[in-house]
């Protein structure tokens, strides 16, 4: 069930985001003692977390934040492709967050093993196999995929499995990534996706044919619950205006 929130454009949109985040933040804290979020490195507008660490140190509670990842390469740490590095330096400028509460994926052993202990490390945060995070924040690329959940790899996107590792031909370097499983697994669920490029692929994932093997975010769905979608008028166009 899609939750739209459409902005002017990029700037007021990771705004938006930055308030709803701070508002499900202190929602969840009322009732638990943590808050568990997977961040997305690909797709998402480094301004978001930028605004996060430098307007809403006071306003979230940072030590009760756990932070885990969503997909990384498996390139030396802190490359500047190394998902990670990128959002971490952004946040961590700011933002007390506590060094234990932060769990990156391995990229210095073996893709299997380094899927491997990430799921047992899930695991060992989430006993119960039908729910993982509080929050996972995800971006969309052109093709409507999502973290390394890539179109056309029905193998990957409909394992039970909540980590693996694979290999992306584009890139020509091996991932480890989340998958459907356990993004859907997760208590919320929120795309940010920017950019009149986009368009296309948003109206196409939102309003046209069930396609999910080619389109991958097409399988993020939990019956009965909400997946947010922040967008500014650039990447919602086909969804705003009347289609000729």
């Amino acid at each position: 069930m899609p939750r739209l929130h459409i902005y002017k454009n990029e700037k007021e949109t990771c705004y938006a985001f930055a308030e709803w985040f701070a508002d499900v933040v202190k929602e969840t804290l009322d009732k638990q003692d943590r808050f568990t979020i997977a961040l997305s490195g690909s797709y998402i507008p480094k301004l978001v977390y930028k605004i996060l660490a430098a307007e809403y140190v006071t306003k979230i509670d940072w030590n009760k934040i756990h932070i885990f990842f969503g997909d990384e390469r498996l390139v030396c740490y802190p490359d500047e492709k190394h998902n990670a590095a990128t959002a971490l330096k952004l946040l961590t400028d700011s933002a007390p967050l506590a060094k234990e509460h932060i769990h990156v994926i391995r990229t210095d052993i073996d893709p299997k093993e380094a899927a491997k202990q990430y799921e047992d490390l899930l695991h060992s945060y989430f006993e119960d196999r039908q729910k993982s995070f509080d929050l996972v924040i995800l971006g969309m690329g052109e093709q409507g995929n999502l973290l390394s959940l890539l179109p056309y790899e029905e193998e990957t996107n409909y394992r039970d499995a909540w980590v693996v590792p694979v290999y992306d031909k584009q890139e020509d370097v091996f991932k480890v990534t989340l998958t459907i499983a356990a993004i859907n697994a997760s208590s919320a669920k929120a795309f940010l996706v920017t950019g009149k490029k986009k368009e296309d692929v948003v109206q196409q994932v939102l309003k046209g044919k069930y396609e999910p093997e080619k389109y991958p975010a097409q399988l993020i769905v939990t019956a009965g619950k909400t997946v947010h979608w922040f967008l500014d008028e650039g990447s919602a166009g086909k969804l705003i205006k009347p289609i000729s």
